[in-house]
C-alpha cells in the first residue's frame, strides 16, 4: 500500500508553536482539542496509523484572506473492510502567516467513530 507523501517541513513552518487544533464531533481517538505543534504532528501520525496510511483529502474549494481560511473537501480512507467517505469543512485562523487555531467538522461523526474506533 502506498502512503501519501507530505511536505512536513512546509506544514510545520505554517503552524504556530502554540497552535490549537479542534476536531469537533464524535467519540473516537481523533476527536477533541490538541494543543501545540508537536502534539498536532502526533495527531497526524495517529490519523495515518488508524487509516493504514490511506487518509485522503480531496479539496473542492478554499476561501481565504489574511486572517482566515476555509477548506471544503471530501475526506476518505480505507482500512481492511472498513471505508470512510465524508464531506468536511476546515476553518483556520491565521496570524502573521501562521495557523494559530483550526476547527474540523464533517458530515457524519458516526461514520468517523465507526471507522477510527
Amino acid at each position: 500500500m502506498a502512503h501519501p507523501s507530505y511536505d512536513l517541513d512546509t506544514i510545520r513552518a505554517l503552524f504556530a508553536d502554540d497552535i490549537v487544533w479542534h476536531v469537533v464531533g464524535g467519540r473516537n481517538p481523533l476527536t477533541g482539542t490538541i494543543k501545540g505543534k508537536d502534539e498536532v504532528f502526533g495527531w497526524f501520525a495517529k490519523l495515518l496509523t488508524l487509516s493504514d496510511g490511506t487518509f485522503k483529502i480531496d479539496v473542492h474549494d478554499v476561501i481565504a484572506n489574511d486572517n482566515h481560511a476555509v477548506v471544503l473537501s471530501t475526506d476518505s480512507a480505507q482500512r481492511g473492510d472498513k471505508s470512510l467517505r465524508v464531506e468536511a469543512v476546515a476553518v483556520y485562523h491565521i496570524d502573521n502567516g501562521q495557523v494559530t487555531e483550526a476547527w474540523f467538522f464533517n458530515s457524519d461523526a458516526y461514520a468517523d467513530d465507526e471507522f477510527f474506533s
